[in-house]
Formats: C-alpha cells, sequence, structure tokens
C-alpha cells in the first residue's frame, strides 16, 4: 500500500504542528519479526538514554547508534534481528539515515518524516522503500 498520512502534532489551536509524509505499507503477516521503530537520530535522541529514555543501542556499531534511534519492547529479539550484515545493507541503501522503518502487528512501513513523494518520484519511492522493507523481510515472505 503507498498513501500520504497527515497528522497534527502538539495542541491545536495553540502550539502545534503539521506533518505529511508518504507511506509504503508492507504486509508482512506472521514472519515472527518483532515490532520495531528505526527512526534518523536527532540530538534529543542521542541523548535520550542519558535521560533515562528508552533506546536500543547497538553496542558493536556505535556508527548505528549516531546515525539511528531504535525502540522496541523486545529489546533481545530486536538487537539479534540487527545484524552486522543487515545495519551495513541499511547503511549502504539510506546512506543519509533519511529513512524511517516501523514494524507494528502485521505491517512493516517505510517513511521519510514530514517528506510527500511527489507524483513524479513515487516510482523511485516505492522501489526504494520496497529494498529498505527486503532488508527484514525477503520478498517471498511478505506480500509486496
Amino acid at each position: 500500500m503507498l498513501f500520504d498520512f497527515r497528522y497534527v502534532f502538539g495542541i491545536p489551536l495553540i502550539a502545534s504542528r503539521r506533518y505529511a509524509q508518504t507511506v509504503a505499507a508492507f504486509s508482512v503477516g506472521l514472519t515472527g519479526l518483532p515490532d520495531f521503530q528505526l527512526t534518523p537520530a536527532t540530538s534529543l535522541d542521542r541523548m535520550a538514554p542519558r535521560l533515562g529514555f528508552k533506546a536500543i543501542r547497538i553496542e558493536r556499531h556505535p556508527e548505528f547508534n549516531k546515525h539511528y534511534c531504535l525502540r522496541g519492547d523486545e529489546d533481545f529479539q530486536i538487537g539479534a534481528l540487527f545484524t552486522n550484515q543487515l545495519i551495513d545493507r541499511l547503511a549502504s541503501l539510506d546512506r543519509r539515515a533519511e529513512y524511517s522503518i516501523e514494524k507494528g502487528g502485521d505491517w512493516l512501513i517505510v517513511y521519510r518524516h514530514g517528506v510527500l513523494a511527489r507524483p513524479a518520484s513515487i516510482a523511485d519511492f516505492w522501489n526504494f522503500a520496497e529494498q529498505l522493507a527486503e532488508l527484514f523481510v525477503p520478498q517471498q515472505s511478505a506480500r509486496f
């Protein structure tokens, strides 16, 4: 599925910000893949663990922690999913760490926060999102 998602963050009419982004959603069904949220790391995300906020750090790959923020409830399973091979392939595809990838329930979604794909670039966005999704779920396991 491919769709544009719009939402408002904050207190309406006082202090809120509107966001819109194009999202690619892939049905992953019963793959055993744990739910997680992988987002580009902001300076606040890099400080969050020091302030007691939960984030999963991949100690064997410190560069990954500089570029991405990884969250989820199943620390051990998520840590095992993010192998050196997966991290290296992710880094080679998403060189600037711009994309977010989330797995929740039967869906894996890929997007760039606050970025709408222009009509002329939708096919490119979809193809790239599919490559990122295939890092986590081989195509034969998912319905792409």
